[in-house]
């Protein structure tokens, strides 16, 4: 009869087409211009008929439908056109626009695939996490499941195959994708098996949303200093463009630290505040109270900008600040492991055209050591850097300018302010040996005005109130000759290098303050440059020679640079650091070893070489090895300036030893540790280990610190600290 039927309406062009992959719709349909599977829904399957006395349309293989952006998947369907209904069975899936997946053995749907009745279901979502259910109804946008699991972990639906590390089971799970969020009642969560926590209700963002509001992970830990504590932060999505976090830090010794960030995009740039407070115990330097405590506390805030409106005087500018301020010396240190000795703060506009950059703004410092003093403590206020350089010539000779200048402020000391210009022009050329030269022309000058200069706090650096101008003409010529030699296997390079600087003897001058330039090394890294100051109130003067050689060796995964070499000047008539190295006209010989053995070994050795007697002054190796499961690092500083008189320096010894581990057990769990020993005095300053667990839907790390040292009311102590971090739940 069936078969009657379908004859009869391929005839007449009134009925479905039983034809492989045919796509339907109700162009062609003797009961009117909709799908015969509802309105909007069209089809694709291997097989269809048409049920005229029972209005029913049977689709089946590979059966496919499509409504809107949904599409559902199955062995066979059965519309009813009385109901409604379409019935699907046999391997059914639905798909949505976002990605996930509902798995099922049978559904009843109505109202265009939109609501219905859902058996044995388990929804995969885009991120691979899944929630599996005895039943449910699917109702519009939402999806309730009864008896469910939901976990981001893999799992296998074998006998005795591999169950999820952690899910969590509830009564009543719903899906909603209008406000994407899943819902949960009678809660229990499971980790490897076992029941840990019960709650009835919970919810948390499915995975199409990107930031929801919600709990976080906490991080728990203890310490000498704190006891017991836990931080337990909440995130609020305010809005597409700005967020808050809550990071409030719960102590069993020093009660609540609370602290937070904030941060929004502005469409031309974005800004972060982040802060805390505490009302404290021990330091009493900041807003003491009668009951022994005081509120502590810091703020941080930064943010970047484009300034579109100047562009047309410019390619790009750009504005950007850090302000950074915290109650006392050890706040930092004490709550948040932050290590940091000095606290800069900023507001600079910049701006980037070619080959030129501008810059200016003001720049504040609060030092965080206990020999800092907040009135002696120098602001620059303001700075500026320009520096101007013009596209090679025909034989590649360029011009570059520089200007540079600062106004250092105190409340209780010295104040500078300085201006300096230096022009230059380059002239690299090679010759037809395979020699290369590059000749270089420069002229330098700064203007400085000083006052206060009895309130400087370090007579070593020098200072005379006054007005002070000085220039430094240079001449300098660089030359290498690389001799290269190449193997069916490697490449083998040697290279002899010389610089010569020419330059009037112009001493450095004590009138005038050292604000910038006080951290002065010999290495080779500076081996052959033109001046070894890293900052503009000392200059190298004087006619000099740098020369040295460097080898490179290049075979397969292994390279081998080294590099060794002295400098020479004509006159010692300036003076540098005593213990840097370069004392006298002859310098110490300095160097650098590099070994890289493919991934297994990478070892670099910095040395520096007494003059007279090659015995090591600096010795400095660096290693880290091992396999891809295993790897050792060690470090070894020797810093050796007993040979000399330390008067009027701020260098001194230091010889400490470092080593290192970490062991990948498997791609899933890792062991750490580290230990650092002050081998002068025989004392270990720092050692930690710890435990890392991680794969697809879970991280768990513990770790054990110990901390020797001593810094006011930063007392040696030993610190646990625990984290777990859920897949999708914070």
């Amino acid at each position: 009869m069936v078969r009657k039927i379908i004859l009869t309406g391929l005839l007449s062009g009134a009925v479905i087409i039983a034809s492989p992959l045919a796509t339907l719709s109700g162009a062609g349909m003797a009961y009117g211009q909709t799908s015969p599977l509802g309105k909007d829904i069209n089809f694709s399957a291997d097989k269809a008929l048409y049920d005229s006395e029972n209005k029913r349309v049977i689709v089946s293989g590979n059966v496919t439908l499509y409504q809107g952006t949904t599409v559902l998947n199955a062995d066979k369907v059965t519309y009813d056109e009385t109901s409604q209904e379409v019935r699907a069975v046999g391997k059914v899936t639905i798909r949505d626009d976002k990605g996930n997946i509902l798995y099922m053995e049978e559904t009843v749907l109505k109202d265009g695939l939109k609501e219905g009745f859902i058996r044995n279901v388990r929804l995969l979502f885009s991120d691979d996490a899944h929630l599996a259910a005895r039943e449910g109804v699917r109702t519009g946008k939402r999806t309730i499941l009864k008896d469910a699991a939901y976990t981001p972990c893999k799992t296998c639906n074998e006998d005795g195959k591999r169950k999820p590390l952690w899910q969590i089971r509830a009564d009543e799970v719903t899906h909603d994708e209008e406000d994407k969020v899943i819902r949960y009642k009678n809660v229990i969560l499971e980790i490897a098996g076992v029941p840990i926590l019960y709650t009835p209700y919970f919810s948390h963002p499915d995975p199409t949303v990107h930031a929801a509001s919600g709990f976080l992970n906490p991080e728990f830990g203890t310490s000498s200093e704190l006891g017991l504590n836990v931080t337990i932060p909440y995130y609020f999505s305010l809005a597409p463009h700005r967020d808050l976090t809550l990071e409030p830090l719960l102590t069993s010794k020093e009660g609540l630290v609370l602290g937070g960030t904030y941060r929004q995009h502005t469409g031309n740039g974005q800004f972060s505040v982040s802060g805390s407070i505490a009302n404290a115990i021990d330091s009493d330097n900041f807003l003491s109270s009668e009951s022994g405590r005081e509120i502590r506390g810091h703020i941080f805030s930064e943010g970047k900008f484009d300034l579109d409106n100047l562009k047309l005087i410019g390619d790009q500018w750009q504005w950007d600040y850090a302000a950074r301020w915290v109650s006392d010396d050890t706040y930092l240190r004490r709550y948040y492991q932050d290590r940091s000795d000095v606290l800069k703060s900023h507001a600079k506009i910049e701006n980037f055209t070619g080959r030129n950059y501008f810059s200016t703004g003001l720049y504040v410092f609060q030092g965080l050591d206990e020999e800092d003093s907040g009135g002696l403590t120098g602001q620059a206020l303001p700075a500026f850097d320009l520096n101007i350089e013009t596209t090679p010539g025909k034989w590649g000779n360029q011009f570059t300018l520089d200007a540079s200048g600062a106004s250092i402020l105190r409340t209780a000391g010295i104040d500078t302010q300085r201006v300096s210009f230096k022009s230059a022009w380059k002239l690299p050329m090679k010759t037809q040996l395979g020699d290369f030269y590059t000749i270089t022309a420069s002229l330098r000058g700064d203007a400085y005005h000083v006052s206060d200069a009895a309130l400087q706090d370090q007579p070593i650096y020098g200072g005379a109130d006054g007005t002070y101008a000085r220039v430094l003409p240079k001449l300098s010529v660089d030359w290498n000759l690389p001799f290269i030699k190449n193997s069916l296997t490697s490449q083998q390079i040697i290279e002899p290098l010389v610089s010569i600087i020419v330059a009037p003897n112009n001493k450095n001058s004590f009138d005038i303050p050292n604000e910038d330039s006080r951290n002065f090394e010999f290495d080779e890294n500076n081996l052959f440059s033109h001046n070894r100051y890293n900052g503009y109130d000392r200059w190298e003067a004087g006619t000099r020679v740098n020369y040295g050689v460097r080898y490179s060796l290049y075979s397969g995964d292994t390279t081998i640079r080294t590099t060794i070499g002295q400098s020479f000047r004509f006159s010692s008539t300036e003076t540098f650091p005593v213990g840097s190295g370069y004392e006298g006209k002859s310098s110490d010989f300095v160097g650098r070893l590099d070994v890289i053995l493919g991934d297994y070994l990478d070892y670099v050795h910095r040395f520096r070489l007494d003059s007279s007697s090659f015995s090591l002054r600096r010795n400095e190796l660096i290693l880290s090895g091992g396999s891809k499961s295993i790897r050792v690092s060690a470090r070894y500083l020797d810093l050796d300036r007993e040979k000399t008189d330390l008067t009027n320096t701020e260098l001194e010894n230091r010889k400490e030893l470092g080593l290192g581990l970490k062991y990948l057990v498997n791609p899933k769990w890792t062991l750490h540790g580290s230990w650092v020993q002050d081998i002068l005095k025989n004392d270990t300053i720092y050692y930690d280990a710890g435990v890392l667990y991680k794969d697809e839907c879970l991280e768990f790390g513990l770790s054990y610190e110990k901390r020797l040292t001593s810094d006011r009311d930063i007392t040696p102590s030993s610190i646990f600290h625990f984290r777990l971090v859920l897949k999708n739940l914070g």
